[in-house]
């Protein structure tokens, strides 16, 4: 398996293929998710991969704010990735077991729309000028997400015994990028 490239590029591994083979140089991580593994063993074998991140140290302390996601097989699919069902369905189904997108998810705005977007209930759309559905989001049901993923952070900082200016750092840039997605301060 390859490290980071050097034009900084990260890895790209299937979600669900097995995680525990990563090298411990990397600290960049693309997780390309299949929709076919979505339910059953497929979403089992995902859940073990995050997990396997989540519960060992070192990968804890290697991909802060390193891991990226994407869906593969939709590159001729025009609809955005939060209005289809199979991928709102996904990533519900990930973050019911493994909630710790503050600590691990690259604080990237795009990456934080796509989650939230796809974990929040979607209401009415509205067609912006460049084509795209934009989505208010439920104030309420955000809240009580940041609520979830904030207590997951702390018991996974408190678990691997993050240092608090560590701590802080993460949650700030995780935050700034929430709110660079959101548009507001959540």
């Amino acid at each position: 398996m390859a490290l980071d490239d050097p034009d900084g590029t990260p890895q790209r591994l299937a979600l669900g293929s097995g995680l525990d083979a990563l090298p411990t140089e990397l600290h960049r991580l693309v997780l390309t998710l299949n929709l076919a593994d979505g339910s059953g063993e497929g979403l089992g074998r995902c859940v073990e991969d995050l997990l396997h991140l989540s519960d060992n140290t070192i990968r804890v302390e290697q991909l802060t704010a390193g891991v990226y996601f994407a869906f593969s097989g939709l590159d001729r699919d025009p609809r955005q990735v939060h209005t289809i069902p199979e991928c709102r369905d996904m990533l519900r189904a990930l973050h019911e077991r493994w909630p710790y997108w503050l600590h691990f998810l690259a604080p990237v705005p795009e990456l934080w729309t796509v989650l939230l977007l796809c974990l929040l209930p979607l209401g009415p759309g509205v067609r912006l000028p460049n084509g795209r559905i934009g989505h208010e989001l439920d104030r309420k049901a955000l809240k009580n997400l940041m609520l979830d993923l904030t207590i997951a952070l702390n018991d996974l900082h408190e678990q691997h015994k993050v240092k608090l200016v560590d701590r802080q750092r993460i949650f700030k840039a995780a935050m700034q990028a929430i709110e660079q997605a959101t548009g507001s301060r959540v």
